[in-house]
């Protein structure tokens, strides 16, 4: 079932309300995530940290820390380079036009003084984060009684959280060959990918991690990398999703090489897929 983000290119979204959506789909969907988080471990790290915290353990229990941390993961580059400058007190005039328009959006028409900015930054935040999908964190808290079993506090929640978020590093650090001796060829080629996912932004992290597991979110111990001589135009990479296994081939003959071929199946069409 897809959740709707206000914004496809923030890092933390929050789902927002839809005509088609009433309490039995919401609830349905709050009932699928604690399933995948009980038998999985597996959170939907795309949305908002804040929001998550507030549907396990209630809103009153967000800090400020953790929403305003949200808060600016929820907005662009822009906003939140502007928003930055504001709470440090260093805005300057060719920013002001940017937080103006975010406190627009939000329901403001003025940039507030210094001496109250924080605390509209964190009314703002409290809006966007909280209040606005507070219908969904209703449904959604129905259920998750059942998750504090997995996530009995805020702390454990927001660690478990952080370590399920794929990252370049952490993408590279599950992979494993399926044969302790390698051959030259394939020693180098198995370098070549540890390289390539190692250097990966978060966004082809977790293509690479789809490709090979299915899910964006890391929910494996490990990925399988075996060899073959494939060449030519039989040669790509072969991943089997069940078993958390990559089938490359060792005949790619430099990085660059390796690279192009990833770039091109983790940026197809095909593979675009918006479940969070």
């Amino acid at each position: 079932m897809m959740l709707k983000c206000p914004e496809k290119f923030t890092l933390h979204s929050v789902p927002r309300l839809r005509p088609d959506f009433s309490e039995v789909e919401w609830e349905a969907v709050g009932r699928i995530w604690v399933k995948g988080l009980l038998d999985l471990g597996v959170l939907p790290v795309r949305l908002s940290s804040a929001f998550i915290v507030a549907c396990i353990h209630r809103i009153d229990s967000v800090s400020d820390y953790v929403l305003i941390s949200s808060f600016q993961n929820y907005l662009s580059s822009t906003e939140r380079s502007a928003v930055a400058k504001a709470r440090q007190g260093t805005l300057e005039e060719c920013d002001e036009e940017d937080l103006l328009d975010l406190f627009t959006r939000m329901g403001s028409h003025c940039i507030p003084p210094k001496n109250t900015m924080e605390v509209a930054i964190q009314t703002m935040a409290h809006k966007a984060i909280l209040q606005e999908p507070k219908y969904i964190i209703d449904c959604f808290s129905k259920t998750m009684i059942f998750a504090l079993l997995k996530v009995p506090d805020q702390d454990s929640l927001l660690s478990l959280y952080d370590t399920k978020k794929a990252t370049g590093k952490k993408v590279a650090q599950l992979l494993q060959t399926t044969q302790e001796i390698r051959s030259q060829k394939e020693q180098m080629v198995f370098s070549h990918l540890q390289r390539y996912v190692r250097n990966a932004d978060q966004g082809k992290a977790e293509k690479f991690l789809r490709f090979c597991t299915g899910s964006s979110v890391i929910c494996v111990d490990q990925i399988k990398v075996s060899f073959n001589a494939e060449s030519g135009l039989c040669r790509r990479p072969v991943a089997h999703t069940c078993g958390a296994t990559l089938d490359l081939p060792y005949t790619y003959s430099s990085y660059p090489d390796l690279r192009t071929e990833f770039d091109n199946i983790l940026s197809s069409d095909y593979f675009e897929m918006d479940i969070l």
